[in-house]
Parts: C-alpha cells; sequence; structure tokens
C-alpha cells in the first residue's frame, strides 16, 4: 500500500509536471506557428498595398512623362469651363475643345504686354479670359468662323478688323 501511496503522491495534477494546467493552445509548438502566420499575412497585406502604390505611383508618372514629351499637351492646358456661366464659360469650352485654334490665334485686348500671353489660349489657361470682353469674343467669333469653314488666315484677319481696336 505504501507504494501505491507514493505513485498516487508523485502524480501532477492533469499529468503535468508544473503543477498548472495545461492548456494545448499555449503549447510552444502552436505559439510558434501562430506567429509565424500572423508574420505572413500581415506581410502579404503589407506586400500588396506597397505594391499596389508602386503601381498607381508608376502610372501616374507615365503620364506625367507623356504629357512631358507630348507637344500638344501644352495646348490641353486650361481652366474648367464649368467654373464660369453664359459666354464666359462657352469661351473655356471653346479653348478646352479646340486649343489648337485658339493658339494659332493674336489677343487683341493687350494681354500679351499686360500678363505675358502669347496667343489667344493663354487667357484660357488662367482666368484672364473670364473678365475680358475682347478675350471672350474673339474666341467665340473664331470658333464661329472656323465651323464653317472659313481658314486660319482668314479668321485672324477677321478678329484683326473687328477687335484690334481694344489694343
Amino acid at each position: 500500500m505504501g507504494a501505491s501511496k507514493k505513485d498516487d503522491s508523485s502524480r501532477k495534477p492533469n499529468g503535468g509536471s508544473s503543477g498548472k494546467p495545461s492548456n494545448p493552445l499555449l503549447g510552444g509548438r502552436f505559439t510558434i506557428v501562430a506567429i509565424a502566420a500572423i508574420a505572413v499575412v500581415a506581410t502579404g497585406i503589407y506586400g500588396g498595398v506597397d505594391l499596389y502604390r508602386s503601381r498607381a505611383s508608376d502610372a501616374a508618372a507615365a503620364q506625367a512623362l507623356a504629357a512631358r514629351n507630348d507637344p500638344a499637351a501644352k495646348l490641353r492646358l486650361t481652366l474648367d469651363p464649368n467654373l464660369f456661366v453664359g459666354e464666359v464659360k462657352t469661351a473655356y469650352q471653346i479653348a478646352a475643345r479646340d486649343p489648337a485654334l485658339l493658339a494659332q490665334l493674336h489677343c487683341y485686348c493687350g494681354c500679351d504686354r499686360t500678363s505675358g500671353h502669347k496667343n489667344l489660349l493663354d487667357c484660357y489657361r488662367d482666368d484672364h479670359g473670364s473678365h475680358c470682353a475682347t478675350c471672350t469674343g474673339e474666341a467665340i467669333e473664331a470658333e464661329k468662323l472656323a465651323s464653317q469653314g472659313m481658314p486660319i488666315e482668314k479668321i485672324r484677319d477677321s478678329l484683326r478688323d473687328r477687335f484690334a481696336g481694344g489694343e
């Protein structure tokens, strides 16, 4: 009998050796696997976000490079016509729709001297066209004449005849 008591007294509860109840979820092997799995998932998520950012920035850089290498890109730079109303909005729409036409025309309001504008299109790259009746009139008239099939030389002559007194 003494042997059986000795055997019973040497046993720890739940068969463990430390006297604490054992929990299979806190075992060393499980903890290592769980940490490794979390690390793999976190790396994948972070890497995916980083990859997305990389592709998005690459696309933006490619567009910027294409715009710099495209000579017509500068012709498309006008303010948003929806910022304006009435004839001014119409003039900004013309500039956005047909920048090549306005780039070939002189503006007769004097903005070449006061604002450094090189052509009528420049008036629509900033807000100058929004408060200048000469610019607005020229853009609307130029589009009307161009839509009638008038050559650019004749459009220039017509605009000069009508608006050159404004200088």
